[in-house]
C-alpha cells in the first residue's frame, strides 16, 4: 500500500470508478438536465448558512455535470458549477473569447458577471484542482461558499472542512477512528488527503486500502448513526470499540473467527431501518459493500436516510429499492423474518414485479408478526 502525504493521482471527476449507476430506466439518448437547472440549487445551498450546515459535500449533480464542449476550460466549469455564471452566458463568453483576442475572465468582468474578488477566489480554486489537491466538485462547492459569503477561498475550505491541511476533520468516522486509535495518524492524514483529491469518502478509502474490513467500517457507521439518532452514547461507543478490538485480537487469546464488528453488533443497540435496508440489499446481492459504505457515510454526514442517498446515486433499480425500504420497515415492525425478507427481495429482483403485486398474488401469509423466539433472525439483519 502506498499512501503518500501528497496525492499525485488526478481527481476522479465523475466518480465513475466508484459507482456503477443503474441506468436501465433511461433511454439510450438520455441527456442530463440543463446546466442552469443544476447550478442554481448548488448556489442556493449556501445562502442560509455560513458553515457546512446542510450542504452535501458529495453532490451527485456536480459529479454528473458535463462540459459545455470538449475544450471548455476548468475556470468555466467551476464558475458554472458554483452557480456564479449560467451556462447560456458562459457559452456566449466562450464564443467571444475564442473568436477574438479578449480573455474569458476579462469578458466576464467587463460584463459584470464576476468581480476582482471573485477572480481571486477562482484562481485559488484552479490552483488546488490543477495541483490534484482538491476534487473539482469540492472546489466548486467551496467557490460557491466563498462568493456567497464574501470570504477568501481558503476560508471557505476551512468552513466546509475541506482544507488540504486538515480535510474531513469534523467527519464522525474520522473522529471515531482517532479516538479509538484504530489507524495510525500518518496513514489517516494521507488517506484523508487522497479522499479530498478524488472525491471519496473516508470509509470507502479505508476499505480499498485494506486498512479495515468492509464489514467493520459498515458497522462503525451504523454505530455512529445510532449515536446521531440518540440511541447510543458516544463515550460508550468508544469504550465498546476499544474493547471489541481487544477481545477480537488473536494475540490476546481470541478465537480466529471472532471479529470486532460481530462483537459490536451483539453488544450495542444499533438496529435501525437503515441498517436493515443495507443488510437486505447486501443479502440479495443488490449492492456492493463498498458502494453501501460510501452511501452510508454520505447519509450520516448529511443527516439523510440511506435509502434517499442510494436513490440519488442511482445504484439500485428504483422498484427494487422501494421494495427493500418497505421490507426494512416491516422487519423493524417484526412483521417478517429476516430470511423471508431477503427471499421476497430476491423475487422482486428476479421478476421485476413490485412488492405490492407479490403480496396481492397470494403472499399475504408473509404479513405475520414474528414470534418472540424468532427475534434472533430479525436482529441479524435489523
Amino acid at each position: 500500500m502506498n499512501l503518500s502525504l501528497t496525492p499525485t493521482q488526478n481527481p476522479t471527476y465523475d466518480l465513475g470508478t466508484i459507482f456503477r449507476p443503474y441506468v436501465a430506466e433511461f433511454p439510450a439518448d438520455f441527456m442530463p438536465a440543463p446546466i442552469a437547472h443544476i447550478a442554481a440549487p448548488i448556489c442556493k445551498m449556501h445562502e442560509s448558512t455560513s458553515s457546512r450546515g446542510a450542504t452535501s459535500l458529495y453532490n451527485v449533480e456536480l459529479s454528473r455535470m458535463p462540459l459545455l464542449d470538449s475544450e471548455e476550460p476548468l475556470m468555466s466549469w467551476l464558475l458554472r458549477a458554483s452557480g456564479a455564471v449560467s451556462d447560456v452566458v458562459m457559452r456566449d463568453a466562450l464564443e467571444l473569447s475564442r473568436n477574438g483576442s479578449v480573455a474569458l475572465t476579462e469578458i466576464l468582468q467587463l460584463s459584470g458577471r464576476i468581480s476582482h474578488s471573485d477572480l481571486r477566489a477562482l484562481d485559488r480554486a484552479i490552483f488546488y484542482v490543477s495541483n490534484s489537491s482538491i476534487y473539482r466538485g469540492f472546489a466548486a462547492l467551496a467557490l460557491s461558499h466563498s462568493l456567497a459569503h464574501f470570504v477568501d477561498f481558503d476560508e471557505a475550505l476551512w468552513d466546509l472542512g475541506l482544507h488540504p491541511n486538515d480535510p474531513f476533520n469534523e467527519f464522525a468516522l474520522v473522529k471515531l477512528i482517532e479516538d479509538c486509535d484504530l489507524v495510525g495518524q500518518d496513514k489517516m492524514i494521507a488517506l484523508r488527503k487522497e479522499c479530498l483529491a478524488q472525491g471519496l469518502t473516508v470509509g470507502w478509502a479505508l476499505v480499498h486500502h485494506h486498512l479495515m474490513s468492509g464489514q467493520l467500517v459498515k458497522v462503525l457507521l451504523e454505530c455512529l448513526s445510532a449515536v446521531s439518532s440518540g440511541k447510543l452514547d458516544y463515550d460508550i461507543l468508544i469504550l465498546n470499540v476499544r474493547q471489541a478490538n481487544y477481545d477480537a485480537d488473536t494475540k490476546c487469546g481470541a478465537k480466529p473467527k471472532l471479529t470486532p464488528e460481530a462483537l459490536l453488533v451483539s453488544r450495542l443497540p444499533i438496529s435501525t431501518a437503515d441498517r436493515a435496508l443495507g443488510n437486505l440489499l447486501l443479502g440479495s446481492s443488490s449492492i456492493e459493500i463498498d458502494d453501501l459504505i460510501f452511501c452510508a457515510e454520505v447519509a450520516l454526514e448529511d443527516n439523510r436516510s440511506l435509502g434517499v442517498v442510494i436513490s440519488d446515486f442511482m445504484l439500485v433499480d428504483p422498484i427494487l429499492l422501494q421494495a427493500a425500504r418497505t421490507l426494512a420497515y416491516m422487519l423493524g415492525e417484526r412483521k417478517l423474518s429476516a430470511r423471508r425478507s431477503v427471499e421476497l427481495l430476491e423475487e422482486v429482483k428476479n421478476t421485476g414485479r413490485p412488492l405490492s403485486q407479490l403480496f396481492l398474488e397470494g403472499n399475504r401469509a408473509d404479513l405475520t408478526v414474528v414470534s418472540g423466539n424468532s427475534l434472533a433472525a430479525v436482529t441479524s439483519i435489523a
